[in-house]
């Protein structure tokens, strides 16, 4: 008989290691990639991903860099990006293989963009799309480049354990994301319920976006600090192309009421290298990676304040462990709170 997989160590000092927060950048509809023509500048807009922003990367990227392509320039033209999160680093990342002069204009710079405040598991969590075709598309390239960029970016395979199907996972196309495995019993020691295995991957924020940082700056991009309170500004940069990865800064910068701030907790629990799983769903989520463990699971839909509420932390992390002592946590209740995170 196969030993049951490690369940978390859940002991957690919050003064030790304070809880974090982050607003992902949700839109109504859809994220917003598509080219404007503003003046004489050549603009796409790269936001509104939600909660999958790292999932996306690197396929959003590419559709911009096939947009710049199609409108055309000038080897070593100048080309602003604006935004230093997970969107403007793998986008300027793209646009530099294509040997354009790329300089990254933002208000924040690794490692103190929302990006660093995400768990890392690929999957298309809380994110809007209108057109599947593209989509697919989409999330096939995000996948095979992350997939390719292996260890040195932070990304492993993993399997994620869910206690129901998936939404996130059923969105992708089945040669990204095969159907998952079915258990009668969950692997693990007390958490025996039911559920369903799916193979993905752990892209670990820390790692990933340090190493695109840094693979930037040695390649001797100009990061600059400013920010933007409308696209008419843009007109005053140098650069003749511009592309637009502001996350809910592109709420002011383009007026988009379509755009919502999403306030997600995360409590980060000492490192567990015996932990190699993942675990997600309408409960929460466990990621063990390297620097640590996150334990998620909050949606504030509106909420703009990027502060940890600690008791919402506790009462989230109380739920988790009593989803591994083999209960069902809070979704048990007649009435879950509404911060409870719906899917991830």
């Amino acid at each position: 008989m196969t030993a049951p997989l490690p369940s978390p160590d859940f002991s957690w000092d919050p003064v030790a290691n304070p809880p974090v927060a982050g607003l992902r950048p949700y839109r109504d509809a859809t994220f917003r990639l598509e080219p404007e023509q503003v003046g004489a500048k050549f603009v796409v807009h790269n936001y509104g991903h939600g909660g999958g922003g790292i999932t996306l990367s690197w396929g959003c990227a590419l559709e911009v860099a096939d947009l710049v392509k199609q409108h055309g320039f000038a080897a070593g033209q100048g080309v602003a990006v604006l935004g230093a999160g997970v969107m403007g680093l793998t986008v300027a990342t793209c646009l530099r293989e294509l040997g354009l002069a790329v300089a990254l204009y933002a208000k924040a710079f690794h490692p103190f963009t929302t990006s660093n405040v995400a768990g890392g598991q690929w999957a298309p969590s809380m994110v809007n799309q209108n057109d599947q075709t593209r989509f697919n598309r989409i999330l096939r390239r995000a996948y095979q480049t992350h997939q390719a960029k292996g260890p040195v970016f932070g990304v492993s395979p993993k399997i994620n354990y869910t206690l129901v199907h998936a939404g996130n996972f059923a969105s992708c196309p089945p040669d990204v994301i095969p159907p998952p495995q079915v258990f009668a019993h969950l692997p693990f020691a007390h958490l025996t319920h039911s559920g369903f295995g799916y193979k993905t991957l752990l892209v670990e924020p820390p790692i990933f976006l340090r190493k695109m940082h840094d693979d930037l700056v040695a390649a001797g991009v100009p990061m600059i600090t400013r920010t933007f309170s409308g696209l008419n500004e843009v007109t005053s940069l140098t650069e003749s192309i511009v592309v637009n990865c502001t996350g809910l800064g592109s709420k002011q910068i383009c007026g988009d009421n379509l755009m919502h701030s999403v306030r997600g907790q995360l409590v980060k629990l000492p490192p567990q290298p015996q932990l190699n799983w993942l675990f997600a769903g309408r409960h929460g989520y466990v990621f063990p990676r390297q620097d640590c463990v996150v334990v998620g699971g909050t949606e504030e839909m509106d909420v703009t304040d990027p502060t940890p509420n600690l008791a919402m932390c506790e009462t989230m992390l109380a739920n988790m462990k009593s989803v591994f002592a083999g209960g069902i946590g809070m979704m048990a209740a007649a009435a879950p709170p509404d911060w409870l995170m719906k899917s991830k």
